[in-house]
């Protein structure tokens, strides 16, 4: 339940920081009964993360460990957006400094792009990305949930200094 809370914490973060996505489907009650049943996790917050980060409710449970990954192949083949994160945010990890590195990264923009390779939210380099669980899954750097369980591992892993925002604007 621990790991759901702080789940939301960040889901709640995030969607802060990008804004509210315009056109984009709103999970109902319904949407998430059945999946917050199966995790044994409150429907009304589930649904407010999953609106939030505007993923599937099961693919976002996967993501923080609290269902088991389906097989099917529908679900292998979801889009980058709603691909789920193998590494849940690490618990103990500041939401606020995840916060301002994204801030200072991307501007909260998920879909940022640098010259140099560097890309998404925590502005990764490609062999950065590779390095970590997300980028070692396949999941597309470009997927803010996944983007930001990274930087929580990253933090969580001593590596926050690789982030010119923690070097250079002290997040």
């Amino acid at each position: 339940m621990a790991r759901f809370v702080v789940g939301a914490v960040f889901g709640i973060v995030v969607g802060t920081v990008l804004g509210a996505a315009a056109g984009l489907h709103a999970a109902t009650a319904e949407d998430v009964q059945a999946p917050a049943a199966e995790a044994g996790v409150d429907p009304t917050e589930l649904a407010g993360v999953v609106n939030t980060l505007q993923v599937d409710p099961r693919v976002y449970l996967r993501s923080e460990g609290l269902l088991e990954r389906a097989s099917s192949q529908s679900e292998k083949t979801l889009p980058p957006s709603a691909s789920s994160s193998p590494a849940a945010p690490t618990s103990g990890v500041s939401s606020t400094r995840v916060a301002c590195i994204i801030r200072v990264e991307s501007r909260g923009d998920p879909r940022a792009y640098n010259r140099s390779g560097a890309s998404g939210l925590g502005q990764f380099l490609p062999g950065t990305w590779a390095s970590t669980p997300q980028g070692r899954a396949g999941l597309s750097v470009w997927d803010p949930a996944a983007n930001t369980a990274a930087i929580s591992w990253m933090i969580a892993n001593g590596r926050a200094r690789e982030f010119d925002a923690v070097r250079f604007y002290g997040c």
